[in-house]
């Protein structure tokens, strides 16, 4: 993380916070989960870890907020990367939006503990372009960044849509009840797939 002259390279570090970034949303994750008892990663949302009277909120806020911080920071030093060329400079705005959005409605409007907020409150709104911005992250990272990175830059978009396919297409054959049971399960799968490829993104990058 030092220069040949002994200074710190902010835009390597900067970077390295894309390393960062992942492992601190999905140890948050994964710890608050544990702590609520009576949890379940497969049938619940993540924002029930951070809804407003969840035993867990306070942690999850703190932590999240810390994780965010370092996705922006990682943002700036993919603008950085590719100077003049506007499609790296897409690529970090989007990632820093996506951060920007979710930590905005995990602070300021996160649902009820234990009811499912309506599909037209502010924070499921909010979220949903979160989850635009990293979707819409890695299609333009794919167009800016060749070889393995710009593979799985399509790949984890690709397969979102053949899930989505798979789970209408089967919802009609399926028990009551069961593509519920599924939400936490879903949209982990979604979450963490682009967790992973941030960290793999600031890997190619600092390689």
């Amino acid at each position: 993380m030092r220069s040949v002259a002994g200074k710190i390279d902010w835009q390597q570090v900067m970077l390295f916070c894309g390393v960062l970034a992942p492992l601190a949303y999905l140890g948050t994750d994964r710890l608050a989960g544990r702590l609520l008892n009576g949890y379940s990663f497969a049938a619940q949302s993540m924002s029930e870890l951070s809804a407003a009277g969840s035993p867990t909120r306070s942690l999850v806020a703190s932590l999240n907020l810390v994780a965010a911080l370092l996705m922006i920071a990682f943002g700036v030093g993919v603008w950085r990367t590719g100077d003049q060329a506007v499609l790296p400079r897409i690529t970090g705005g989007l990632l820093i939006a996506n951060a920007a959005l979710g930590l905005i409605a995990t602070l300021f409007f996160p649902p009820r503990f234990g009811v499912r907020p309506s599909l037209g409150s502010p924070g499921v709104i909010i979220m949903f372009l979160s989850v635009v911005c990293f979707v819409l992250a890695m299609l333009f990272g794919a167009a800016a960044f060749s070889g393995w990175i710009r593979v799985l830059s399509i790949a984890i978009p690709a397969s979102y849509v053949l899930l989505a396919v798979l789970r209408f297409a089967t919802a009609a054959s399926s028990p009551a009840g069961q593509a519920a049971s599924l939400m936490g399960a879903q949209e982990r799968t979604m979450v963490y797939s682009f967790l992973l490829w941030v960290m793999a993104l600031a890997i190619r990058l600092l390689m």
